[in-house]
């Protein structure tokens, strides 16, 4: 049987917008399990950028419900304003729809909690939060590095995403629904240390996986940040209940381009993922000096991981295999980004009780 016969997973997309844009057309010509059946997004002028980019028999909708009751597909990807994501997925489970939505879940731990209730009712559907660097391939390797021991006992993790000045102000609009910095941004390099740090070996009650974090801000270059209690740059220390500890630092001030880069500490030795986020390996070396170009963003730096995250949904559905994330992971990682921007706002570190919930009171 070719591929083009294989049976395929009857998709509809939410939200066309930054990211959705790039899903949509990931999903038209580089997602051989899925077939694209519909579009759906409220704003003005959605209905004339999916005429325009994407195939004919692609149905467009404006009204989620509309879509959710009629488009025909089996699965939803959620590709909206981080506001919008849970009541979205709620209703989407009621309807036994497969799920895979953007990250954050939602900008709370409250809200998170309940949608991760639900979709662990409901274990025949599948649920995914795809966190891009997991699904980079040499993000990978280095998982595999410390399976098989090749750094010794991993202890630490530290990493930094940094984004590059964007002057149409886009992410201080977004500011007021995103949860705020260590939400919105922090969310990738959390997950990406607890895939690698083992948080819960060692540990008598599995429940608590963190003792405290703290967290610190800056508004350098977008005051206007201050409005709504978030930061340009933020800084994070997280203590893990088995001893094990993140670093990281998050910006979006860069001049330069984009940079994500990780180091994962061992007894035997460090792995660094992306220490130059180049765009190639071309260098230029003239009377200036030597110089590389930086990735423009995450987008591009992590461009095949959109590919690889939605190829494991499709044949994770459609074979009904495990994924390689939990519906838990996501709200694990939730839970520390929540405590880590309530520190920021209240100059104060955050603990976490017995059940494993941080403490913001």
């Amino acid at each position: 049987m070719t591929t083009d016969s294989k049976p395929k997973l009857k998709l509809a997309l939410f939200g066309v917008g930054r990211l959705g844009s790039i899903r949509a057309r990931i999903l038209v010509h580089f997602s051989p399990r899925i077939e694209l059946v519909a579009v759906c997004d409220p704003k003005p002028g959605s209905d004339q950028w999916v005429a325009q980019n994407l195939p004919a028999h692609i149905r467009f909708f404006s009204d989620p419900e509309e879509c959710l009751l009629h488009s025909g597909a089996e699965a939803v990807l959620i590709s909206t304003a981080t506001a919008t994501h849970a009541p979205l997925v709620l209703r989407a489970l009621e309807l036994g729809y497969h799920i895979m939505v953007e990250k954050p879940i939602a900008v709370d731990v409250e809200t998170t909690r309940q949608v991760v209730q639900a979709a662990k009712e409901k274990p025949h559907l599948k649920f995914l939060v795809p966190f891009c660097r997991r699904f980079d391939d040499s993000y990978r390797r280095v998982k595999k590095l410390v399976d098989e021991g090749s750094l010794g006992e991993v202890h630490a993790v530290e990493s930094n995403c940094l984004d590059q000045q964007d002057p149409t102000g886009f992410f201080v609009t977004f500011s007021a629904q995103s949860g705020g910095i260590f939400v919105d941004m922090g969310v990738h390099d959390i997950d990406i240390a607890r895939y690698y740090l083992n948080v819960t070996k060692g540990l008598t009650n599995p429940k608590k996986q963190v003792n405290k974090v703290f967290a610190l801000g800056q508004t350098a270059v977008y005051t206007d940040l201050q409005k709504t209690l978030d930061a340009d740059n933020g800084w994070a220390l997280v203590e893990f209940a088995n001893g094990k500890i993140l670093t990281f630092h998050l910006g979006r001030t860069l001049t330069n381009g984009f940079e994500s880069c990780t180091r994962v500490y061992g007894t035997k030795g460090s792995a660094v993922v992306n220490g130059n986020s180049t765009i190639d390996r071309v260098e230029v070396r003239d009377e200036h000096g030597v110089r590389t170009d930086t990735t423009p963003d995450a987008f591009v730096l992590y461009e095949k991981s959109f590919v690889q995250d939605l190829g494991e949904f499709a044949t994770c559905v459609l074979d009904d295999k495990p994924l390689s994330l939990t519906p838990e992971d996501a709200f694990e990682a939730a839970k520390i980004a929540a405590a880590l921007q309530y520190s920021f706002r209240n100059g104060v570190p955050v603990f976490f009780d017995e059940e494993g919930d941080p403490i913001m009171a």
